[in-house]
């Protein structure tokens, strides 16, 4: 099945390609109209460099935006397009904020969830769904710790049920959906894989345990970069 390709300009592209503490997202599929991709690049505690681009641009724009010591930068942080806007959440817990209309820079008044503040061998997913931004915290082969933004009291509120949503958390891309059915509902599931690629671990709010139960909390052992989750295709019928 062949599908569209779509170029990124080459020239004039941010030196955050090759910076290892460089992270890139998309408002919405390269196909939609108005597609922003964004780069987001630490240069130190107080300098953030934005860019942002589209398929079929002719080159990047790159602005340097001042940027606060309690955001840090690393290949580990996560990027959200919600509302119209990008959200990165930094490896410390604290929220970037960038308006691609206005072409500004914020860090939200938001402290990070406790569980990140502790420390650095956490593992945090982001997404949205219906407006609003989750975080999934996993530290010390725990149980899933569910976060749900709160922007009116400025602050990450616990949540123990995702109302029959279904979290899909990958360290490149993480996505929600509600057409699953069944144990899916409610639940988040992570792209580690067992069973020779046929089972991919999964913890149920409902239930509050994982699945398969003995095969949970190897978290040391798993390569970040080797699975993603993605959206097919709307006319996807199956892998051939």
């Amino acid at each position: 099945m062949t599908r569209p390709v779509f170029n990124i300009q080459q020239q004039n592209r941010p030196f955050q390609f090759l910076n290892r503490h460089s992270i890139a997202g998309f408002s919405c599929a390269p196909t939609s109209t108005g597609c922003i991709i964004l780069t987001v690049d630490y240069i130190s505690s107080y300098v953030v460099a934005i860019s942002t681009c589209s398929p079929g641009a002719n080159e990047w724009t790159t602005v340097n935006y001042e940027n606060r010591p309690e955001f840090f930068g690393s290949i580990w942080n996560k990027l959200v397009f919600c509302n119209g806007l990008f959200y990165c959440l930094s490896l410390t817990g604290w929220l970037g904020v960038f308006d691609p209309v206005e072409c500004t820079w914020s860090v939200l008044e938001v402290h990070p969830p406790k569980c990140l503040v502790e420390g650095f061998i956490a593992k945090n997913w982001s997404t949205e769904h219906e407006g609003n931004i989750f975080l999934v915290n996993v530290c010390c082969g725990d149980d899933p710790t569910v976060f749900k933004l709160d922007q009116t009291q400025k602050e990450w509120k616990e949540v123990t049920t995702l109302n029959g949503v279904t979290l899909f958390a990958s360290f490149m891309s993480s996505h929600s959906r509600t057409y699953v059915t069944g144990l899916m509902r409610n639940s988040v599931y992570f792209s580690k894989v067992r069973f020779y690629a046929k089972r991919c671990i999964s913890f149920s709010l409902d239930d509050h345990r994982y699945y398969p139960s003995k095969q949970c909390r190897d978290w040391v052992e798993w390569d970040a970069f080797e699975n993603i989750w993605i959206e097919p295709p709307k006319d996807f019928a199956g892998w051939n």
